[in-house]
């Protein structure tokens, strides 16, 4: 069977580099071991870099856990986009729909319960799940 196609979102992946032992961590255990076919894009990228001083860490964690990764993915289109922004409620989350559209992602994984969690019902192209809804999917 093929590992699911899960699109992070860059939440997940700041707490799985602050904290090892939690769910994020997990699932980017995960991808490392080829469990799942994990995705971000390169704004999701950025978005961890720009926030990393938030969290001290090494920089061999930081590249160990994004090349445990499938693939980076360039910026969805803005097409794409734009058919999110009616739904969001922040505008700068519509890349993030947009791009795990565009990866084919049969789930969106995010800790962002104010934003993206919120759409859960909404979409139905992939299932937004939080980690620990993840893991209990797919254990």
């Amino acid at each position: 069977m093929k590992p699911a196609v899960v699109f992070f979102n860059a939440s997940v992946i700041l707490s799985g580099l602050k904290s090892p032992k939690g769910g994020s961590a997990k699932l980017i255990n995960w991808c490392q071991k080829k469990k799942i076919k994990g995705i971000i894009s390169e704004i999701v990228l950025d978005e961890i870099r720009r926030n990393l001083s938030k969290i001290k860490i090494n920089n061999n964690r930081i590249k160990k856990a994004v090349l445990a990764f499938s693939s980076i993915e360039p910026a969805p289109t803005a097409r794409n986009v734009n058919k999110f922004l009616k739904i969001v409620i922040d505008p700068g989350d519509a890349h993030v729909l947009a791009s795990g559209l565009e990866a084919k992602a049969k789930y969106l994984v995010s800790l962002d319960k104010k934003h993206i969690l919120v759409l859960q019902n909404q979409i139905t192209n992939f299932k937004i799940v939080n980690p620990k809804e993840l893991i209990k999917r797919l254990s």
